[in-house]
């Protein structure tokens, strides 16, 4: 579904819902308070049409009673109009209840007894006096069936209201929590794909080639995994195309070089006749330049083989502390000819690493630390574990890195000034060294030191082959 939606659609999507559920919410609370204001307006307008007609039932049946009493001492047309007119104002009073059901039964009880308030023949004082008795018991239980009802009301409307309260305070809880949980999860679908995406970039930054590069995410992400894997396959074509490159170079520049070296040898050893002063400095000046080219040929060759044709790692398990030992008995005629003194300090770990990898960039650190250590003098190597993270550092106390140098020291056939009495090294060696750590996940980096110069050599594997 993802691989449809854009980055955009998702963003609109996401802050919607986010939006939507406090939102939606609070329509419906606004909907239920606006009811409960309504229902409070009819409540209080039936509460006083009650009151106001109970009242009338109140005021009239005591016209009535005082006119039919009077009745009973002067029956004339006078007292009879009134209490006619008490009877019909009292009845119209009862109207007001005669659609609810409380009050129905009470309200028909009083009809009753008026329709023997004004027979056609003349009531006997106790008549009157037990039917207006009558008449007042049921307008009294009548008020108590009004409040009863009304009572009953406003305890149903103060429910309502006390319901809709912990409405709010549960939306006031619920909603902040809604919000931060679907932001979080719009959160993890878009970093989680753009997390892998920048892996990927990573390693392929750092040569892995031929990446799986199928991801699950937006139809924008996933437009750019498709761009940088034809950027990926491009690569890998330009690669074997280098690869091809440098071993046509190879043998189009060894040949001649081979041819060259030949000639200015039998020239430098007079086969072909003596040669003066002159002529012998100018054949070793051939020779010499011969030579200087062919290495730095060699140099470059075995640069791009080792990045280029050789990129795969082979892990093993390395026990670090042995590995620099047996590095070491390789460099031992010139340590001994420089009178130079190793100091190794580090924990013995286990770690892994591809060792011919590793090798070489130790060679090519241990070599500059001999080429540039004065005679007598010391080179520290120290080495451990941080973490996942293995690093060693190998410290001379040369003249160390000009500061200008600093910067360009890592790039290829970049050559600083070579030690006295030494040529000038290829330029490919430290070259060699970042970009065999950087395949290792790690890199090598001259860090600040108070005398001489140190590397700080670093790198990531797990346990896999």
């Amino acid at each position: 579904m993802l691989r449809h939606l854009s980055f955009r659609t998702l963003l609109i999507i996401g802050f919607a819902l986010v939006a939507l559920t406090p939102s939606a919410a609070l329509v419906q609370l606004r909907y239920g308070l606006a009811g409960l204001t309504i229902q409070a307006q009819q409540q209080q307008e039936q509460a006083s049409a009650w009151s106001n007609a109970s009242q009338q039932t109140q005021e009239q049946a005591l016209h009535l009673e005082r006119a039919s009493r009077q009745l009973l001492i002067l029956p004339e047309t006078t007292f009879f109009n009134a209490a006619r007119s008490a009877k019909a104002k009292l009845e119209a009073a009862q109207q007001t209840f005669k659609h609810e059901p409380l009050l129905k039964g009470s309200s028909e009880g009083i009809h009753q007894l008026l329709a023997q308030t004004l027979p056609n023949t003349r009531l006997h004082k106790a008549q009157v006096n037990r039917l207006f008795s009558q008449l007042n018991q049921q307008l009294k239980y009548q008020d108590q069936l009004i409040e009863q009802q009304l009572a009953k009301q406003r305890r149903q409307w103060l429910e309502d209201v006390h319901s809709k309260q912990k409405q709010v305070d549960m939306l006031a809880i619920l909603s902040p929590i809604a919000a931060l949980s679907m932001a979080i999860i719009m959160a993890v679908m878009f970093s989680w794909p753009i997390a892998r995406l920048k892996l990927k970039i990573t390693e392929l930054a750092q040569g892995q080639r031929g990446q799986d590069w199928q991801l699950s995410g937006p139809a924008d992400l996933q437009g750019l995994a498709k761009s940088l894997a034809e950027l990926d396959l491009r690569l890998v074509q330009l690669e074997a195309q280098k690869a091809q490159f440098f071993r046509h170079v190879s043998h189009e520049l060894k040949t001649p070089l081979a041819v060259i070296h030949e000639a200015s040898s039998l020239l430098q050893e007079e086969v072909l006749g003596s040669l003066n002063t002159q002529q012998k400095e100018i054949s070793a000046m051939v020779q010499s330049n011969v030579h200087t080219l062919r290495q730095r040929v060699d140099a470059l060759l075995a640069h791009d083989a080792g990045r280029w044709l050789s990129a795969e790692l082979v892990i093993a398990p390395l026990a670090l502390e042995m590995f620099l030992e047996q590095r070491l008995q390789q460099w031992r005629i010139l340590l001994s000819k420089k009178f130079l003194t190793i100091h190794q300090s580090g924990p013995a770990t286990q770690s892994y690493a591809d060792h011919a990898k590793l090798g070489i960039i130790l060679d090519n650190l241990l070599l500059n630390a001999i080429r540039f250590s004065p005679p007598h003098g010391e080179i520290n190597i120290r080495f451990g574990q941080t973490g996942q993270q293995s690093w060693l550092e190998i410290q001379d106390q040369g003249p160390g890195v000009d500061s200008q140098d600093s910067e360009y020291i890592f790039e290829p056939f970049h050559c600083g000034p070579a030690p006295e009495g030494e040529p000038a090294g290829s330029g490919i060696g430290l070259t060699m060294a970042r970009s065999f750590a950087q395949l290792m996940h790690g890199d090598v980096e001259l860090i600040p030191s108070p005398a001489g110069a140190c590397f700080r050599l670093h790198w990531q594997l797990q346990g896999h082959s």
